[in-house]
C-alpha cells in the first residue's frame, strides 16, 4: 500500500446541538461560540451555522446567534470548515533575545494574577528562588522551565476539569491544561509575555483528534513562539495543530456562552468532536 505524505490540512464537520427549555414565555437567546481564527492557519468556511453571524474580536473569531426562540426545543449549529495550518519552526539555537530586552510596559501588561495563572501565589513565588529562574537568555530560560515543569508534574493524566497552575504544582497531577497553565504562570512571573492557545491536536499516525492546550511566549527578536510542554514541542507549529481560540488576558474563555435576555433558560450542549478528514 502506498503511504501518504503528511496532510496539508483538514476538513472539519461539526454537528452540534443546543437543547433548551425556558422557565416562561418565548425568550430572546444570545449564543456565542468560537470559530477557527486566521492565526497560524488558513480557514475556509464551507457551511455556516444557520442564523449565525461571524464576528471578530482581537485575535479571536466567533459565531453569534441572537433571536427569539420557542419555550422548548433544539437548535442545530452544523458547520463545515477547512483548515490549513501554516507550519513554522523556531530552533533553540536561534536568537530568541533576552528577558531583559522585553519592554517593561509589555511585561506589566501580561503580569496580572488570576485563578488559573496565580502569579501572586506563595507556592509559585517560591519557584523564583530556584537558580535557573533568573536566567536572562530567553531560549535557555524556556528549556529550564520545560525541565522544571516536566519534573514537577509527575503524573500526566487526563482531568475532568481544569485544575490550574497552583494545584498542578502542589499535587504533581495534570494534563495539557496544567502543563500550559503552569508554564504561562512561571513565564509571566519572570516578566515574559505568555498566552494560552486552545484547539485540537491530531496524531498523524492514526488521525486521532483530541482537544488540546499549549502556550506561546513573546520573543523580542522572533515574535510569538509556540511552546507545548505536554507534547515536548519547543518552537514548532505543525499541521497537527488546529487553533480555536487565543486566551491572552482572560484565562478562561468559554467555548460556548448562552444568555437569555428575558427569562431563565435551562440548556444542554451536545457538542461531539468534529468529524475530521485529512486533505492531501
Amino acid at each position: 500500500m502506498k503511504k501518504h505524505s503528511p496532510p496539508r490540512g483538514w476538513h472539519l464537520k461539526h454537528n452540534e446541538h443546543l437543547f433548551f427549555k425556558a422557565s416562561a414565555g418565548s425568550p430572546s437567546l444570545r449564543i456565542k461560540f468560537y470559530h477557527y481564527p486566521p492565526y497560524r492557519q488558513t480557514v475556509q468556511l464551507n457551511q455556516q451555522p444557520a442564523h449565525c453571524k461571524l464576528k471578530k474580536k482581537g485575535n479571536n473569531t466567533y459565531f453569534l446567534f441572537q433571536q427569539k426562540i420557542h419555550s422548548k426545543g433544539m437548535l442545530s449549529f452544523e458547520r463545515e470548515v477547512t483548515v490549513f495550518p501554516i507550519s513554522s519552526s523556531v530552533q533553540v539555537n536561534d536568537n530568541w533575545g533576552r528577558v531583559s530586552d522585553i519592554p517593561r510596559l509589555l511585561q506589566r501588561k501580561y503580569a496580572q494574577s488570576s485563578t488559573y495563572w496565580p502569579v501572586s501565589s506563595s507556592a509559585i513565588r517560591d519557584v523564583s528562588e530556584e537558580r535557573w529562574f533568573a536566567t536572562d537568555m530567553l531560549s535557555v530560560w524556556v528549556l529550564a522551565a520545560y525541565q522544571y515543569i516536566t519534573t514537577k508534574i509527575r503524573y500526566p493524566e487526563n482531568q475532568e476539569k481544569r485544575l490550574g497552575a497552583d494545584h498542578a504544582l502542589r499535587t504533581g497531577i495534570g494534563d495539557c491544561d496544567e502543563f500550559t497553565d503552569l508554564f504561562v504562570t512561571l513565564a509571566r512571573m519572570r516578566g515574559i509575555p505568555c498566552r494560552r492557545i486552545t484547539g485540537y491536536h491530531i496524531s498523524l499516525e492514526d488521525l486521532d483528534m483530541e482537544p488540546h492546550a499549549w502556550g506561546e511566549i513573546y520573543s523580542p527578536t522572533l515574535g510569538w513562539i509556540p511552546i507545548d510542554i505536554a507534547l515536548h514541542n519547543i518552537g514548532q507549529h505543525t499541521v497537527s495543530y488546529i487553533i480555536v481560540k487565543i486566551e491572552e488576558f482572560n484565562p478562561s474563555l468559554q467555548d460556548y456562552q448562552v444568555k437569555s435576555q428575558s427569562t431563565a433558560v435551562h440548556y444542554h450542549w451536545e457538542c461531539p468532536l468534529p468529524h475530521v478528514t485529512p486533505i492531501y
